[in-house]
């Protein structure tokens, strides 16, 4: 863990939690894609000035802290830029914007817990002028509001949150998605993406990324499928997120609670643009069920 790996001629990437590129693009400067939690911020520092290197940027794909907390450190011990895309932006520099989001309201103070809110960090929004050159950066939203992936001249392909591992999907089979329909235009546009090597944010690299978005696909579709069986008969939102949480075997803790019931809600939301769900209002409740 936390080992520096050499992937191209310029690129390199840290094994963490999340998985953290490097690029040297203009010796000795370089630039980091995601940073993850503190320690994996001390770890990469650690390895930039072994190698005798600058850090000047640094490139969230998105805002979810698991991507950014180590961020406001980063930028304090070098005084480097951090930029992120579209949106994205704004909620790492406002940290309570991820979680009021998840909520829909004000969010207590039990959820504005280090798992959902980092250390707010100054950023700059990702504009055509950025990455520097040698890098490319590729809007793939989805997952979050905004998200962007990165390559570089390497072929190498630091792919964010589009995909999780199999691995997390056997287990629980959702997976976090703030909307369905771009992140299935997402999965099809990273398909097609030429490299080398992909480097998910959550599992190891690959020179084919085509089979693992081909599982998150399917496990997308299968979500859908779920939700639209459990509609067979009219379900609140909540009966939803609760039978989401039992089937998927996720013990329900406040933070749990947060991120299954956005998911479940752009679930509903996508079915409902589909025509594949319909409101029903009973009295002062409303329910959705499965169109026939």
């Amino acid at each position: 863990m936390y080992e520096l790996i050499n992937v191209g001629e310029k690129t390199w990437y840290m094994n963490a939690p999340t998985n953290v590129g490097f690029y040297l693009y203009n010796p000795p400067e370089v630039c980091l894609i995601d940073i993850g939690d503190r320690t994996s911020a001390e770890n990469a520092l650690a390895h930039i000035r072994e190698n005798g290197w600058k850090l000047t940027r640094l490139y969230l794909t998105h805002s979810h802290a698991d991507h950014v907390a180590g961020a406001a450190f980063l930028r304090a011990e070098t005084g480097c830029e951090v930029f992120a895309p579209g949106v994205s932006a704004a909620a790492v520099k406002h940290n309570f914007l991820v979680s009021t989001t998840l909520y829909g309201g004000s969010a207590s103070a039990d959820m504005h817990g280090k798992l959902l809110m980092p250390p707010p960090c100054e950023c700059a929004e990702l504009t055509e002028d950025e990455p520097i050159p040698g890098l490319k950066a590729v809007r793939l939203d989805g997952h979050d509001m905004a998200q962007a992936v990165f390559g570089t001249t390497d072929g190498v392909w630091f792919t964010a949150d589009t995909v999780i591992s199999a691995a997390a999907l056997e287990k629980h089979r959702i997976s976090f998605i703030y909307n369905i329909a771009q992140h299935l235009e997402s999965l099809d546009a990273l398909e097609k993406i030429p490299g080398r090597l992909f480097i998910p944010a959550h599992d190891e690299p690959c020179a084919d990324i085509q089979p693992l978005v081909g599982v998150n696909r399917s496990s997308l579709l299968e979500v859908a499928g779920d939700i639209l069986k459990m509609c067979e008969t009219p379900q609140t939102m909540d009966d939803l997120i609760a039978q989401a949480l039992e089937k998927y075997h996720i013990r329900l803790y406040l933070m749990q609670y947060l991120l299954v019931g956005q998911t479940v809600r752009s679930y509903v939301s996508w079915l409902l643009d589909r025509g594949r769900l319909k409101p029903v209002y009973e009295g002062t409740r409303l329910y959705f069920i499965s169109e026939k």
